[in-house]
């Protein structure tokens, strides 16, 4: 039986496949679209309501500096703009453009057959109890701190 330390890192080095398949996946899924599963995140992030760089990096659980990279990128490929914010003058509010919408509407065929096959493999209800320990998951190693006893 591992003992707790060859367990986290067992459950480590599954999430870091996990998540380097999911990166390729959704490379492949935005591809068509013309823009990187990185461009997706961002945009992704600020589909429902504006936000700011922090606040997509706080979401996503990405660096500021990296999501303000991609950003910058975005708006300058007209994808993303750019808005006041009344609650802080020097972080501006961002949403999608017309044309940034546009691309994300053409990955969404291809990322809802990719999510109809991969909840299948499961079931319904054992991918919505998977969801739910991985946001689980999450909310913990957000209130844990890195060697911390």
């Amino acid at each position: 039986m591992p003992n707790e330390s060859q367990l986290g890192g067992e459950f480590t080095l599954a999430i870091f496949k996990l998540n380097g398949q999911m990166l390729a996946a959704g490379d492949k899924l935005a591809e068509p679209a013309g823009i990187t599963v990185a461009w997706w995140q961002v945009m992704g992030a600020v589909l429902r309501q504006p936000l700011t760089v922090a606040g997509i990096g706080r979401q996503m659980g990405i660096t500021r500096q990296a999501v303000q990279r991609i950003a910058n990128r975005l708006i300058a490929e007209g994808l993303l703009q750019a808005s006041p914010n009344p609650a802080h003058k020097r972080s501006p509010l961002l949403t999608p453009t017309t044309d940034g919408r546009l691309v994300i509407e053409r990955i969404r065929p291809g990322q809802a057959a990719f999510s109809t096959r991969l909840i299948k493999s499961f079931g319904r209800a054992e991918f919505q109890v998977l969801i739910s320990e991985l946001e689980r998951m999450s909310t913990v190693l957000s209130e844990l701190s890195v060697g911390a006893e």
